[in-house]
């Protein structure tokens, strides 16, 4: 293998294995980074949980035992219940279809149980507004969740790519691909264990960060275990899954609310780890093997 088709490789190799991270048609993974940040600013006082996810700005009410309490919609038409009984939702509401929360085949004009849970999550477009509110009752007595949605700005870019070419020239000055693809992929298992532990993971990026956990498992196998002339192509390997898991979380840069366990700022700059050094190992561990060879 020459220089040229071995670089091609390496390229080839990274885009491979971050599209399964990126390209989930089939499998919802969680949101990684977004610019709103919305949060309640006032609820009744009594037997009720409310609170909004940053992830979609979906709303989450959850009711206490022995209550009960109606949200009302769009048009200012009843269309939830949740109480002893769980959450119930009417077919004849037009909100109720707009937030997708109409049971598959539920027959049309009145009340339909959707879970015996006593909580209920639903996607409310009005809290994609600057100031919003919703009607709602508690054991008959009117009352609102009122909200506000804030845009932050997003982040400057200059600063992490200024620390991802120091990163490069430092990893290609020390010239150890090994010791780079150990470092890439280390940073790239503290990034999705992050998002891993976030209150925003879903089964998706569960399976994502067990997958690359796995992958970067064997690297780190055939190193301590494998025969020493494999060594180079797990420097490679390594190096390849770090920088995969880190493009794979790109939108951090992009967006100001990182959804990560971990602060933002660690998050990206464990991001910039991973894929500078990442980069790094890969291509000095080709260069090493077709040398070798």
């Amino acid at each position: 293998m020459g220089r040229r088709s071995c670089l091609a490789a390496v390229a080839a190799a990274s885009v491979a294995l971050a599209l399964p991270a990126t390209a989930t048609a089939h499998l919802r993974t969680g949101t990684v980074a977004v610019d709103y940040r919305p949060r309640v600013t006032s609820r009744p006082a009594g037997p009720l949980e409310v609170g909004v996810y940053l992830s979609d700005r979906a709303l989450h009410l959850g009711v206490e035992r022995g209550h009960l309490v109606v949200v009302y919609g769009y048009l200012g038409e009843p269309f939830i219940r949740v109480g002893d009984a769980g959450v119930s939702v009417d077919t004849a509401s037009p909100t109720a279809g707009a937030t997708g929360l109409l049971p598959r085949g539920a027959p049309s004009g009145g009340w339909v149980l959707r879970s015996h849970r006593r909580t209920v999550v639903w996607h409310d477009v009005r809290t994609s507004r600057s100031h919003w509110r919703v009607p709602i009752a508690v054991d008959g007595r009117r009352e609102s969740i009122a909200g506000v949605t804030t845009r932050l700005p997003r982040p400057a870019m200059w600063p992490w790519l200024v620390l991802l070419a120091a990163i490069v020239a430092a990893a290609a000055a020390v010239r150890r691909p090994v010791a780079l693809g150990v470092i890439s992929s280390a940073a790239a298992m503290v990034v999705a264990a992050g998002f891993a532990f976030s209150a925003y993971a879903d089964p998706g990026t569960w399976i994502a960060g067990v997958d690359e956990l796995f992958f970067v498992a064997a690297g780190i196998g055939v190193l301590r275990w494998g025969a020493p002339g494999l060594r180079l192509a797990s420097a490679v390997w390594l190096g390849l899954v770090g920088l995969a898991v880190g493009l794979s979380k790109g939108e951090v840069f992009l967006h100001a609310l990182v959804l990560s366990a971990l602060p933002g700022q660690a998050t990206r700059a464990a991001v910039v780890v991973a894929v500078g050094s990442g980069i790094v190992a890969a291509v000095l561990g080709c260069l090493a093997y077709v040398r070798a060879g």
